[in-house]
């Protein structure tokens, strides 16, 4: 996946001590996390589940989906 899919994709830039990433708010307690820029290889990003690294997206498509199907289902918090 490249930057711009992320950025596409809504994230929020979060920035560190001379490195950023993105994460994106699912519902409380639940998000998305992608790994930080000076860890990236060949403009490759990744994304996974917050706290968790069992999971991991390396292709728009199915994290676009998993947002969209997220947000469906969500109710008012």
């Amino acid at each position: 996946m490249k930057e711009q899919d992320i950025i596409d994709l809504g994230f929020t830039k979060e920035f560190g001590d001379n490195f950023y990433y993105y994460t994106y708010d699912l519902a409380r307690g639940f998000g998305l996390i992608t790994q930080a820029s000076d860890e990236v290889v060949d403009n490759k990003w990744v994304v996974e589940v917050f706290e968790t690294s069992t999971i991991r997206f390396t292709d728009k498509k199915p994290v676009e989906k998993l947002i969209k199907l997220i947000n469906k289902a969500k109710i008012n918090e």
